[in-house]
């Protein structure tokens, strides 16, 4: 009835509100001017090679084909990747929606950001925002943040297919006290040293004229 569907407005609006974002940039239209200009460049550096490898990864990872269709049609909704998110840590998104309004969908793709970063570390800067994927303005983040999950992901679990370069492991190197002491007695060559110099051939000013 018309409650409910004033309830799910409701709701909209305090979700766009929740994460930031504007109504309108669910419906945005043509760049100009200088948002033209970033926009092709962003678009400039989309990497089809990675595209197909992030495909490859998220088949590896469900068992089974990527979807017919566009890379980005196919991940927009969020529910392939909440799924992929689910099998590398279980249980991290309890509800997955199937919803096709604006805000539940953005919902999906906000899930799957925050277990990345929760369960597996993933700092949000090596992730894109929801709005990058849900309007596909911004696909090339969207690829990077998709290896950025399984860089991470393979820290946790090696058994995990992996995508691009693991992260190098952490060379944790501890010193006893004499060490450390001895460090700090040490002169580093930038600032300086007296042996050997002086002042011969040294000008200091102009000379006095008598």
């Amino acid at each position: 009835g018309i409650n409910a569907e004033y309830g799910e407005f409701q709701t909209f609006q305090h979700y766009f509100k929740r994460i930031n974002l504007s109504s309108s940039m669910a419906n945005r239209g043509p760049a100009y001017g200088l948002t033209a200009e970033v926009q092709k460049k962003i678009e400039s550096q989309y990497d089809v090679k990675l595209e197909q490898e992030c495909k490859d990864w998220i088949s590896a990872i469900l068992g089974e084909p990527f979807p017919e269709g566009s890379f980005h049609e196919a991940l927009k909704d969020g529910t392939l990747l909440c799924r992929v998110m689910n099998v590398i840590c279980p249980g991290s998104i309890k509800k997955v929606n199937t919803s096709k309004m604006a805000f539940k969908i953005m919902e999906n793709t906000n899930f799957f950001l925050t277990a990345g970063q929760d369960h597996l570390g993933i700092p949000q800067s090596e992730l894109f925002q929801t709005v990058d994927l849900y309007e596909g303005a911004n696909m090339t983040q969207v690829l990077w943040g998709l290896t950025a999950v399984a860089r991470y992901a393979r820290r946790k679990n090696k058994d995990l297919p992996p995508l691009g370069p693991d992260l190098s492991a952490r060379n944790v190197r501890n010193f006893d006290e004499a060490t450390l002491n001895k460090g700090q007695s040490i002169v580093g060559m930038q600032a300086g040293g007296f042996k050997g110099a002086n002042q011969e051939g040294m000008i200091f000013g102009r000379p006095r004229a008598l």
